[in-house]
């Protein structure tokens, strides 16, 4: 395959900082294990980032879990890959120029992904990440990026465990422009998400309500204008499934309790009607009028034995005397 000639990209002429030079071949490179930030042909010199810390490596894996989430947001994932070589080839189809991005964010998930992106003969990435701790995306790989035609680069530096003059914490957000690299504070692959948001997110201890409600935007605003929504991720269908499922059993459950309790009080106002009415024909049988006079007495009769209110009804000479006996009986 041969790849048509374009601009000659300069050799890098000064270290790169936060970088050690380590000699590479054109033939080495190809099979080049290590992590570097940096290669070129014309000095076959790999510039490998000299403090791998966790501080600089936790920055992509965070994007990941973000992006991952608007992805299910907006109903259909979001690639992300943190491997893969950027690779400029010349005419002959060799190496001329190699980037390591610390992750890339392709929109539409590509299935047939290379290890190695050549520019030209693949797709370029949506979004290219690049973590800003110790070197300086300004002295080689900025230029590098604008030249290929990236079309958006995220630039993250990291709030530091201490308080530092060298670098300003924030994320910076590059859109290419006429061939070239202009700021902004939003995003155009991820609308509406602003630099301000991203870095907070990024930086985060835990994922915050303000952070989620955030992804969730980002993630709806995405899916209307591509026409899908979160029902069409599987995962995300298949937990608001369970979550209705769920409601619909506690629903029954709080329903049949409720059931339960009006029937339990229908139960109880029939057997208290009952007793209300078995008394009243024992009073009326023995020439006590009673009939409507045991209304305010109902409570009263209900908390006492039948048999001690049948007893009463028996052995009382008149209504006030019926009702001084249930005063005194005992519950």
């Amino acid at each position: 395959m041969s790849f048509p000639a374009k601009q000659p990209f300069p050799p890098t002429t000064r270290a790169l900082s936060g970088c050690d030079p380590v000699p590479v071949s054109c033939e080495e490179i190809a099979d080049y294990e290590g992590h570097y930030e940096y290669w070129e042909a014309a000095t076959e010199t790999a510039w490998v980032l000299r403090d791998a810390s966790p501080r600089h490596e936790h920055p992509s894996s965070r994007l990941v879990a973000l992006v991952n989430d608007i992805g299910k947001l907006r109903g259909t994932p979001i690639g992300m890959y943190g491997t893969a070589d950027l690779q400029e080839r010349g005419p002959d189809g060799a190496r001329v120029f190699a980037a390591r991005p610390d992750q890339m964010i392709y929109l539409d998930c590509p299935n047939d992904l290379p290890h190695m992106i050549v520019v030209g003969a693949f797709p370029l990435p949506d979004v290219v990440f690049e973590v800003d701790l110790t070197t300086d995306i300004r002295e080689r790989k900025l230029d590098l990026y604008a030249s290929w035609g990236a079309p958006e680069l995220w630039v993250e530096v990291p709030d530091p465990d201490m308080p530092s003059k060298r670098k300003r914490p924030g994320l910076t957000i590059y859109l290419m422009d006429n061939g070239g690299y202009r700021q902004s504070a939003e995003s155009a692959a991820f609308p509406t998400w602003s630099a301000r948001e991203i870095h907070t997110s990024l930086n985060e201890p835990w994922t915050s309500s303000i952070t989620i409600a955030t992804l969730r935007r980002v993630g709806e605003t995405m899916g209307r204008l591509v026409g899908t929504r979160p029902e069409d991720d599987p995962f995300v269908e298949a937990e608001r499934r369970v979550g209705r499922l769920a409601g619909v059993r506690e629903g029954k459950t709080e329903g049949l309790e409720e059931g339960r309790r009006e029937g339990l009080e229908e139960s109880r106002e029939a057997l208290l009607r009952e007793r209300l009415s078995t008394v009243e024909r024992v009073l009326t049988a023995r020439n006590i009028p009673a009939a409507g006079q045991l209304g305010d007495w109902a409570d009263r009769i209900a908390s006492l034995p039948h048999e001690a209110v049948l007893d009463a009804a028996f052995e009382s000479r008149n209504l006030a005397d019926f009702l001084r006996r249930l005063q005194r009986s005992q519950p």
